[in-house]
């Protein structure tokens, strides 16, 4: 009867660990999350920002040296967290499904230059 006790008790510790395992990784895609959204809010901002100095608009120059130097931080700050990711996701991945960690971004899309390009890749004729 002791050894079906133990035999329990090392099953729920095993349980435990997999569920903390869970949850820690889960914090780490949140925090991913979090860092990618700041990013892209800042791309956005300074995107928005440059198209009114090319339309020659006036823009604050110290808003945009902000904007850069936020970039750069969060890119380093991205890179950390991908990292720490992969590492957490590689640890989890024997023990769980076997189905390893997803890829971190998905590729970037062909960029359309042209009017007319945009208008082939919809309706080829």
């Amino acid at each position: 009867m002791a050894s079906l006790f133990d035999r329990l008790n090392h099953e729920l510790e095993a349980l435990g660990k997999r569920a903390q395992s869970a949850l820690d990784e889960g914090k780490s895609q949140i925090e991913l999350m979090r860092v990618r959204r700041a990013r892209d809010h800042a791309a956005l901002e300074l995107g928005l920002m440059f198209h009114r100095q090319e339309r020659g608009k006036e823009i604050d120059a110290a808003r945009m040296d902000v904007l850069l130097w936020k970039l750069d931080d969060l890119a380093a700050e991205l890179e950390s967290v991908e990292r720490d990711v992969n590492t957490a996701g590689g640890a989890t991945a024997g023990a769980d499904s076997g189905t390893g960690a997803e890829p971190a971004e998905p590729p970037p899309a062909e960029p359309v230059t042209t009017a007319a390009a945009a208008t082939e890749a919809v309706a080829p004729e």
